[in-house]
């Protein structure tokens, strides 16, 4: 008799421990019988023997840890996300709608209603912008939410003062020695040093009530604040950025335009920023009004619009200088000792492309430098237009004084005379300092004696005065002939 035989092993993802049939059972296929009911018990023992013969032992698998298993570990913030995973996990406090809320950080997952509608936050909500805070309500923003203890206090979800059906956020400037009478509203400190190499450029939109009695330091400015908030001394190294709100812009909302330019797209150490509304060292309380800070890559609408309605005046010559070719008859000449950069950011703030004069350090061309045009073929005739007009900004934080002037001219040369300036014409006019930082309409009358002239083939352009070395930078825009 054989004394057993080992079973097959018929689980699949256990480990089967085999066991052996009794002699008899397993015999049983050597025999051959003629009843039926025999072969049916032994065919029933045979599968009683298995089942109570075989043990079973589950088996645990090591599962490997990643950052795509759909659990919240190794240093992960979140499932699948944060610490080492390189991808950022979704929040209640990222100013974008996602996860299941039902708004920008409210509503589904986020466990509070969302308030008042925010369209404007809405419709900003997927663009490539790095930050920006509409002041619809208190989380109508991203990446930039307030710090606790701010000087100025803004009240949020604000009836619009205009009347407008958009909220909007009152801010309110307190009275008294606040923040040693530099009160602004600051926003929270980034992770790491902001980036504007690309976002150099900031829009805040401001109302100001022309109940505001303004006198002194307390002006109707807005500035923008760049902070290194690992300074103790952060206003040692910040940068303000300012934009003056005229009298006659109050009661309505004004887009202030700030440009902080290729400096700013260099600076690696501000990480805060910050709004000043009604300027600095003073202790006047007031209210104000904002809406829709956000940063902007340019400010210059495309194409030539201003050269392309100057073109239907019948002008002889005129440069806009929205673009270097912005101009009839009038380019700019080679070495000119005055660089002209066309189709530059408005300092005032609009969106018109201007020219970026900049007036070079030293004794270059003996302190005479000016911005010269290419010379007509023949000689120019001035006996319908003798009267020119030049739009001109002039910053009012350069330190003017000496030769150094904030002075426009005009010059008509004749370019075939190497002593051209024992011949030349030169029309001037002062912009004065009530005038610096807004644009001036800068008229110049020629008169009978340039009316009859016939020798002069060239124009050129001059600011800031002559017989002097300071660098400096101005702004121009429509170089035009006017007729009487």
């Amino acid at each position: 008799m054989d004394k057993g035989k080992p079973s097959s092993p018929f689980s699949v993802g256990r480990l089967i421990f085999p066991c052996t049939f009794p002699s008899s059972v397993v015999n049983y296929h050597k025999m051959k019988s003629k009843y039926s009911f025999i072969t049916v018990g032994l065919v029933f023992g045979l599968l009683l023997s298995v089942s109570s013969c075989v043990k079973e032992t589950d088996v645990t698998l090591a599962l490997v840890e990643s950052h795509h298993d759909g659990i919240q570990n190794l240093d992960e913030e979140g499932v699948d996300c944060g610490g080492s995973s390189g991808i950022v996990c979704a929040s209640c406090f990222d100013g974008i709608q996602n996860q299941d809320e039902e708004g920008v950080d409210c509503g589904g997952i986020c466990g509070f209603a969302c308030p008042e509608a925010t369209p404007r936050a809405d419709e900003l909500a997927n663009s490539a912008l790095p930050f920006y805070h509409t002041f619809e309500t208190d989380f109508s923003y991203k990446n930039l939410p307030e710090i606790e203890g701010n000087s100025v206090a803004i009240d949020y979800a604000f009836a619009d003062p205009a009347g407008g059906a958009d909220l909007v956020a009152r801010y309110n400037r307190p009275e008294g020695l606040v923040a040693d009478g530099f009160s602004d509203f600051k926003f929270q400190t980034f992770d790491s040093p902001i980036d504007f190499s690309e976002y150099n450029k900031f829009e805040l939109t401001v109302f100001i009530p022309s109940s505001t009695p303004f006198d002194g330091p307390f002006t109707p400015t807005a500035e923008i604040i760049l902070l290194d908030s690992n300074n103790p001394e952060f206003w040692n190294t910040w940068t303000v950025l300012s934009y003056t709100i005229p009298a006659d812009q109050f009661d309505t909302w004004v887009t202030a335009r700030f440009d902080g330019g290729a400096a700013l797209a260099g600076a690696a150490i501000y990480d805060q920023i910050a709004i000043r509304i009604g300027g600095s060292n003073h202790q006047n309380p007031a209210t104000f009004y904002i809406r829709d800070f956000l940063p902007s890559n340019s400010f210059v609408e495309e194409g030539t619009p201003r050269f392309d309605e100057m073109s239907a005046a019948n002008l002889p010559f005129f440069h806009t200088f929205e673009a270097a070719n912005s101009g009839l008859k009038l380019e700019g000449a080679g070495n000119n000792p005055v660089t002209m950069f066309y189709g530059q950011s408005d300092p005032a703030g609009s969106t018109q492309g201007v020219g970026r004069y900049v007036r070079p350090e030293g004794p270059v061309a003996d302190g005479f430098s000016d911005f010269k045009f290419t010379a007509f073929e023949d000689p120019i005739d001035f006996s319908e237009f003798h009267r020119f007009a030049v739009d001109v900004y002039i910053p009012s934080d350069q330190n003017y004084e000496g030769n150094f002037r904030s002075l426009t001219e005009v010059l008509f040369l004749d370019s075939n005379n190497p002593e051209f300036w024992t011949t030349w014409t030169v029309l001037e006019q002062e912009i004065t300092p009530e005038q610096f930082d807004t644009w001036v309409t800068v008229t110049f009358e020629g008169g009978e004696n340039l009316a009859a002239a016939s020798i002069y083939d060239q124009i050129a352009l001059r600011i800031g005065g002559f017989g002097h070395q300071v660098g400096a930078t101005f702004y121009v825009k429509d170089f035009r002939p006017v007729s009487e």
